[in-house]
Order: structure tokens, then C-alpha cells, then sequence
């Protein structure tokens, strides 16, 4: 209940600040305008919580027409941050004005908010979205759940766009019941669920816990009792961790509320008296009087009439200190008809009576017409028929066409009265009437029953998708998970392998740097690992180009290793003189530093010399990618001479010949793609090879052996010559490549030819 001195003085600053508008026109701003909007708006929050609609409505329209008029200032309209603020007050107005109307008028309460809808401007994004969304709540109040989803879905929408992360997340939830009340029980617990989630990342405990009560009214509403307990639960854990005794209470409330559809009555009582047990201690009359008359149907539906009738006896009290009096009505109803099923005819008339009287009051028509009903079922009791068929024909007139149930009964008591009557042709006529109501009723239930089974089912289906595509995420993980597993085991494999070969080459350092052999020893050894050597590549095999590359690069390791040994003996003397530390031993020191540092420029020279033998051996087994590199012609055919000529050696040792080089120093580079051209090269110079050696088989005397390699410069043409030395019929084969940025081959050159 709203403290009184502060309601009576915010209703006397109110009047105050009206004083000097009322019977004038705004014609600039006036910060108490401002004020005195707010205050308005204060007020009518206020009443409408307490259920006092008519205040409500006073304050609500104040504020209304105030700020319509700041709206339109020229002096607001100018000032951007101004004009937005009264931009909000008057929307805010607007939908308080509209909910306040709603108890009322519900139409005039829809026109309202689409006038606001029309006063707005195309920008004012969050004001429209608070239109948007008080529009979908009236929708829903009149049974057009479409309308409702899609002026619910706007304001999401429009929400999201101006960023108010806040009122979006609340919107999520309201989308989510209008879907769960067209019964699309899946779609809505989609949204909830996001709704959830944001809220929880948000850390916004209101909406955690709204989303949770939401999603567990629509687990009940497909009888999945467990999990709809288990969002509560959850709900009531955040309520008890704040220690929020009105949030327990709620969430107590609506657990009682699951059980008692799921039929347990016992657990839902239990759940009902700890709601009502803590609501006591508060002045919260309306949650009061809920609690009573929950308690009260829980008992009746048990058979314990007499302890219903004292529950909704001892809400009352509580329902009458409220302005909430369709639920008064509602409550006078039922004990009206629990006191007619004892027989308590008195009890029961002044009940009915009551209950009449207030649905006259507040226009609540179903209620009027089951107070008459009521009260026409006494007047047959009684023997009084023609007063039951009066009161039966007021409740006909003011029943709700669409109340089909209500209108059902009314029909075959009044068939009852008539037959009671004497009259048997309105007796007949109206049985008619109640057969094809009953029949339309009968209708309405089988397509509910249907369409909530159907719903069900489409839910299950929903969640059985769901649960298979989250199955198949979580397996996809899974895999995922299982790849970075392998992929981190091999990375530390390869660290520990990688650790343990460094640890090896230390060792094998430190080992080397203990050797103190004699240079003739290191000169043995060599020699033995080169025969072993040469005795391996016998064995292995692997082809005259490869055993050419492993004989042509053998010479520079040789260098390497040799100079390598020889530097670790200089250092070993060298720490020997130091130790010495005579000038002499000094001047020797000095000596031995310039024969290592020669040393390590003869390693480095041959180091080189292997890495180029290695990177030609690389990109001549290498495929071709086709692609061109700017390449030394010279340089090519020198490597694959040496290749050539050390592949056939290591494949016959008998093989003797000769070589050398004719290269044009001033060949330029051209763009050509070597590892093809090496190719034909290799040919080239292997039949040359072959050619020769065959001749010296022969043992023709004064034959000497020999394959040059020349380059030429001619005519734009850069010429590559293989010549052997003369055989039976002495052979010079010559091929010719053009550059690209040369010019093409010059007429008369017929002669030259290109081996492919």
C-alpha cells in the first residue's frame, strides 16, 4: 500500500504546480513543467499499483496533456537534447494513460497509443518502442494474439536498434508470453531462453529471474513437470540469496500453481500456506487475498468445502481494501456457490447479492450474469420459477457472446424453468438453443483439447530436433576437442624429441670440445668414414643423379669437418698459452687466433659451397610449378655438368673423362623455368658422357676424352653448346633458348637445332 503522507503530499505539489496553467495557454518552456509531468506520472504509477484506477487514470491524463503541449513548443522543438526529453515524458505518458484506460474503455485505450504513435516522429526510436510494446499487452488483453506478437516483435526490434540493451532484454520476455499464450510453446521458450542468457551475461537478476518464472509456466503448459519445478527452483534460489521475502513468496506462489495442474494438491497446499505464511508480515493486501483464495480452490477441489468457504472468508478483508474488485466479484461468486452446496441459502443470496451489486459497479458483465444465474438457481430451489426464468433472461442479455459455457447453462436452466412453468413450447425451443450450444461448446473443446495436444507435440518434436542438433554440436566439439588434444600431445612430442636432440648435441659439443686426438688420428678416421661412405651409396642405390649430389657434396663436408677439428685443437693450444700468461705464450695465442679465424672462413666458404649443392639437388628433384625465375644461365649449366659428371662416376667407377667450361661472362639473366630446363641440360651432357667413355672402351689410341660446356651471346640469343672431343663422326649439338625480352629467332638460323 502507498505511504499516505507522501501520496497526500505529492497530490497537493501536484495541484500546486497545475495553479498557473490551468485556464491558459503554454506559450515557452517552464522547467516546472517538467516537474510537475513527473509528478503526474509518480502519481499514476503509484495508484495504478494500488489499484486505484480512477486516480490513476486523473494523474495519467495531466501528464498527457502537459506534455502534448511541451511537444509542439517551438522553444522544445528547436533544442535537440530537450526536445528528446519531452519526447520521452510524452510517450511514457501516453502508455499510462492507455493502461490505466484499459480497466475502462480497452478501445479507447488502443486509439490512445496510436495517436502516440502518430504524434511521434520517425526518429524517436525508443519512445515508438515503448508504444510498440504497451500496443502488443493491449492486443494480448483483447484476444488478438497476432496483433500482439507482431506489435511485441516491433518494439524488439526497435529496441535493439537504439541500443537501449535494457528494454531489450525485458521485451524478449514479453515476446516470449504472447508466444507461449498463442500456445507456440517452443518458439516462445526460444526467446525466454535468450532472454535468460543476455540476462545472465547482463547480470540482471530481474530478468534472470522473470525469464526463468516465464519458462517454467511453459514447461507446465506441456506437462514437463520437472523441468518447469526446476526453473522455479532456480528462480527461488536467486529470491533467497538476496533474501527478497516478497520474491519467495512469488516464487512460492507459482510453484504451488505447478503442482496443483500437475495434480498434486498436497505439495501444491504446501506451497500456497509458505506464500501466504510470508505474505502476512507485509501490508500486501492484493498478494494477500490471491494466497486466500488459491488455498480456498485447493481445498475445495479436496472436498473440504467448509475449510474453502473460511479461507475466501478470511480474504476478503483484504480484496475489499483493494481497487481490485473483479476479483472481489470472482471471490463472492465462488463462495456463493460453495454456500449453495451446503445449503446455506442465506449465505449463499448474500453473496450472489454482493456480487451483483460490484459487477454493476466496475461494468463486469460475466459477472453480473453468474451473480443472476446464482441467484435464479436459489429462486428454483425455492420453487420460485418464474423469478429463476427472469433472472436467467438478465443473465442471457449480459453474457458475453463468446462465453459459450456460461451461456450453455443458462439456456438449459431456462428450458427447466419453462418445462417447471407449464410453458412447453419455450421449454422445446430453448433445449433446442442449449443442444447446439452445448454442441458448439463440445466443439470448442475438443479443438482446444486437440489444439493443446498438437502444440504439445510440436514442442516435443521442437526439442527433439534441438536436442539432436545440439548432440551433433556437441560431438563436432567433441572431434574438436579430441584434434586440439592430439595436436597439443604431438606438439609436446615434438617438444620433448626437440629437447632431447638439443640435449644430445650439447652433450656431443662438450664431447667434441674434450677430443684431443692427433690430427693424423682425425685424418684416419676421415678416411675410413669416406669409404664407409662410398660403401654405403654403392649399396643404396638411389640413382646416378642422387649419388652424384652425395659425391659432389661430400668434398666441402670434408673441408667443414676437417677445418672443424683442426679449430677445436687450436682452441684447446690456445687456452694453454693463456694459461701461460707470458708475453711470449701471448704473441703465440695471437698466432693461433688468425689460423682459427682462417679456419672458420674456409668452413664458411665450404658450408656455402654444400648449401648451394644442396638447394640445386633440392629444386632439380623438385616438380616444376611452371612459374618463371629470373635465372644465370652459366651457373645452371655448371651445376649439372658437375652433376652429370660425378652421377656417372659414382655409378661406374671405371668411367674416366674429361671436362670443362667455355661460359660468356657477359650473359644477362632471363626468366625461364630452370628446373625444365636442367632437365635437357642433363641430358645433354649424360649422352655426351656416355658418348665419350664408350669411345675410350674402344681403346682408340690418341683419343682424349673430354666434354666442354659452352655459353654464347649472339644475335640476342644466348646459345648453349655441349661439344665431346672427336669421335667416328664428330657430333656438336648446340641448343638455342630466347629470352623473352629478346628479340625472336633471326632468319637464317635454320641450322641451329633444339634438343628436347
Amino acid at each position: 500500500m502507498i505511504n499516505k503522507c507522501f501520496l497526500v503530499l505529492l497530490i497537493i505539489t501536484g495541484m500546486w504546480l497545475r495553479l498557473p496553467v490551468l485556464g491558459s495557454e503554454l506559450s515557452d518552456f517552464d522547467f516546472a513543467d517538467t516537474v510537475r509531468i513527473h509528478q503526474s506520472i509518480e502519481l499514476s504509477y503509484r495508484f495504478y499499483e494500488d489499484f486505484n484506477n480512477d486516480s490513476s487514470l486523473f494523474y495519467a491524463a495531466d501528464a498527457l496533456v502537459l506534455s502534448k503541449q511541451l511537444f509542439h513548443l517551438k522553444s522544445v522543438e528547436s533544442d535537440e537534447q530537450l526536445f528528446s526529453r519531452i519526447s520521452a515524458l510524452t510517450a511514457e505518458s501516453y502508455v499510462l494513460y492507455a493502461r490505466a484506460k484499459t480497466e475502462v474503455d480497452i478501445q479507447a485505450a488502443e486509439d490512445t497509443l496510436m495517436s502516440g504513435l502518430n504524434l511521434l516522429r520517425e526518429s524517436n526510436i525508443s519512445e515508438k518502442a515503448i508504444i510498440y510494446s504497451a500496443l502488443g499487452s493491449i492486443y494480448e488483453r483483447k484476444g488478438q494474439n497476432d496483433k500482439a506478437l507482431r506489435f511485441s516483435k516491433k518494439a524488439l526490434e526497435l529496441y535493439k536498434t537504439s541500443g537501449d540493451n535494457k528494454s531489450y532484454l525485458h521485451q524478449l520476455i514479453n515476446v516470449g508470453l504472447v508466444l507461449r499464450v498463442k500456445g507456440n510453446y517452443g518458439e516462445s521458450l526460444e526467446y525466454l531462453m535468450e532472454s535468460l542468457k543476455t540476462g545472465r551475461q547482463a547480470n540482471d537478476s530481474t530478468a534472470i529471474v522473470e525469464s526463468l518464472l516465464a519458462m517454467g509456466f511453459v514447461y507446465a503448459f506441456v506437462e514437463k513437470w520437472d523441468d518447469a519445478l526446476k526453473s522455479q527452483q532456480q528462480a527461488l534460489a536467486i529470491y533467497q540469496q538476496a533474501d527478497d521475502q516478497w520474491g519467495i513468496a512469488r516464487i512460492h506462489n507459482d510453484m504451488g500453481v505447478t503442482y496443483e495442474l500437475a495434480g498434486k494438491l498436497d505439495s501444491s497446499m504446501v506451497h500456497h500456506q509458505a506464500a501466504l505464511a510470508i505474505r502476512l508480515k507485509f501490508n500486501d493486501n492484493y498478494n494477500t487475498f490471491a494466497s486466500y483464495l488459491y488455498i480456498g480452490d485447493i481445498l475445495a477441489k479436496q472436498g473440504n468445502i467448509y475449510e474453502a468457504i473460511e479461507y475466501y472468508e478470511m480474504g476478503l478483508p483484504y480484496g475489499n481494501q483493494i481497487g481490485y474488485k473483479i476479483a472481489v466479484v470472482d471471490a463472492n461468486l465462488r463462495l456463493g456457490d460453495y454456500y449453495l452446496q451446503l445449503s446455506e441459502i442465506n449465505n449463499s443470496m448474500e453473496k450472489y447479492e454482493i456480487a451483483l451489486q460490484k459487477s454493476r459497479e466496475i461494468g463486469d458483465l460475466t459477472g453480473e450474469s453468474r451473480a443472476n444465474m446464482g441467484l435464479a438457481g436459489i429462486a428454483i430451489i425455492n420453487g420460485e420459477y418464474a423469478k429463476a426464468n427472469e433472472m436467467l433472461k438478465l443473465a442471457e442479455k449480459t453474457v458475453p457472446k463468446s462465453n459459450l459455457q456460461i451461456r450453455k447453462v443458462i439456456y438449459k436452466e431456462i428450458a427447466e424453468t419453462y418445462f417447471k412453468l407449464g410453458d412447453h413450447k419455450n421449454a422445446y425451443l430453448n433445449s433446442l438453443i442449449f443442444s447446439e450450444v452445448k454442441d458448439s461448446v463440445q466443439s470448442a473443446e475438443n479443438i482446444s483439447k486437440i489444439t493443446q495436444l498438437a502444440n504439445i507435440m510440436e514442442f516435443e518434436n521442437e526439442m527433439a530436433l534441438k536436442k539432436e542438433s545440439n548432440e551433433k554440436i556437441m560431438a563436432i566439439k567433441q572431434a574438436q576437442i579430441n584434434r586440439e588434444r592430439m595436436t597439443r600431445n604431438i606438439f609436446l612430442a615434438g617438444m620433448i624429441i626437440a629437447v632431447v636432440l638439443v640435449f644430445i648435441t650439447f652433450i656431443r659439443f662438450i664431447e667434441k670440445k674434450k677430443l684431443s686426438n692427433k690430427l693424423n688420428e682425425s685424418l684416419s678416421n676421415l678416411r675410413a668414414a669416406q669409404t664407409q661412405l662410398i660403401q654405403s651409396e654403392k649399396m643404396a642405390s638411389l640413382g646416378e643423379l642422387t649419388a652424384g649430389i652425395a659425391h659432389e657434396i661430400q668434398n666441402p663436408l670434408n673441408f667443414v669437418n676437417n677445418f672443424a677439428e683442426v679449430s677445436g685443437e687450436l682452441i684447446d693450444e690456445l687456452n694453454e698459452e693463456l694459461a701461460m700468461g707470458t708475453e711470449a705464450s701471448v704473441q703465440l695465442a695471437k698466432e693461433i687466433t688468425k689460423d682459427i679465424k682462417q679456419n672458420l672462413e674456409k668452413i664458411n666458404h665450404h658450408g656455402k659451397r654444400a648449401d648451394a649443392i644442396v638447394k640445386g639437388m633440392l629444386q632439380h628433384s623438385r616438380s616444376s610449378t611452371g612459374k618463371k625465375e629470373s635465372t644465370d644461365i652459366n651457373d645452371l649449366a655448371d651445376e649439372y655438368l658437375r652433376l652429370s659428371y660425378h652421377g656417372l662416376r659414382a655409378k661406374d667407377k671405371s668411367f674416366n673423362a674429361d671436362f670443362k667450361t667455355e661460359f660468356d661472362p657477359d650473359l644477362p639473366k632471363i626468366n625461364m623455368i630452370p628446373q625444365d630446363i636442367g632437365r635437357v641440360l642433363l641430358n645433354l651432357i649424360n649422352n655426351a658422357f656416355y658418348a665419350v667413355n664408350e669411345k675410350w672402351k674402344q681403346g682408340t689410341d690418341g683419343y682424349k676424352s673430354t666434354v666442354s660446356v659452352a655459353t654464347l651471346m649472339k644475335d640476342g640469343h644466348i646459345l648453349i653448346f655441349v661439344k665431346t672431343t672427336a669421335m667416328a663422326s664428330p657430333k656438336k649439338s648446340k641448343t638455342r633458348f630466347s629470352s623473352p625480352s629478346l628479340p625472336p629467332n633471326p632468319p637464317g638460323r635454320a641450322q641451329d637445332w633444339v634438343c628436347r
